[in-house]
């Protein structure tokens, strides 16, 4: 199949923001005195407004997302009930898409995280107060976003061992690089050793808690041969395998490990 042209479609910014005021939860102390517990403060307006645009923009891509994986969901599912010429031009049609879509997805998934990461919260920030930890949340949630659009725009490509792209790809090369666009490592170059990474930094998540941004592993701990991306609907991106192209299929259960990764 040859690699598809994608064409970069704009998605339009809808409406102003309405700036909230989301509590921070600090309290004031004197160095030689015990006074009264101050009132909890305000986050500043700047930041609350940061905030609520990321979340209604992070809502309307969201739901744009559903809508084509849910789509391509049931191109794959009327392959498999009848394999017909038309069926698979469907589905072929459906991953496509899938693909644009990420290209129009991507810069403003960019511009939403830059406009977090200039608030100076990460997402490893002790949550010291409501502020810090909505914020922070929202920045995990943007970067993972981020990874998945950055895993689609390369739905096509073909399968190359050892490969991290442009243009070809192994499975861990896909979803290193799709991490390192949103400046998380993973472990490097190696099922194994994002496998391993993930269960340092205490980011093995269980399978019934998988969330959009995932890494699905196949193998054994510590002796793991394929990683995935979760995508939401019970499906993933992967590059599976010599002769094949990166794609978005249904998650496979057969050699399955019970926990998920959260890198962001």
């Amino acid at each position: 199949m040859p690699r598809r042209t994608i064409r970069t479609a704009a998605i339009a910014l809808t409406g102003a923001a309405t700036a909230a005021t989301v509590a921070a939860g600090c309290l004031l102390g004197a160095a030689h005195a015990a006074p009264p517990a101050q009132p909890a403060a305000a986050a500043s307006p700047d930041t609350a407004a940061v905030v609520q645009v990321v979340r209604t923009r992070l809502t309307v891509l969201e739901t744009q997302a559903d809508a084509a994986g849910r789509a391509a969901q049931l191109a794959d599912e009327a392959v498999l009930e009848h394999d017909t010429a038309a069926n698979r031009a469907a589905a072929d049609r459906a991953e496509a898409a899938l693909a644009t879509l990420a290209d129009s997805q991507t810069p403003e998934l960019t511009r939403l995280l830059d406009r977090l990461t200039a608030l100076g919260v990460r997402v490893d920030d002790p949550a010291s107060d409501g502020a810090t930890a909505t914020t922070a949340a929202l920045v995990g949630k943007t970067r993972a976003l981020r990874a998945v659009s950055f895993a689609r725009k390369q739905i096509g490509d073909p399968y190359g061992f050892a490969k991290a792209g442009p243009g070809r790809w192994d499975c861990s090369g896909l979803t290193m690089k799709a991490y390192t666009a949103v400046h998380v490592s993973i472990g490097g170059h190696s099922a194994t050793a994002q496998w391993r990474k993930a269960k340092q930094r205490h980011d093995l998540k269980a399978w019934k808690q998988r969330k959009p941004g995932d890494l699905i592993f196949y193998g054994r701990p510590g002796a793991v041969y394929h990683v995935a991306i979760y995508v939401g609907h019970g499906r993933m991106i992967e590059a599976p395998y010599p002769g094949k192209r990166v794609r978005e299929v249904k998650v496979r259960n057969a050699g399955r490990l019970s926990q998920v990764a959260r890198p962001a």
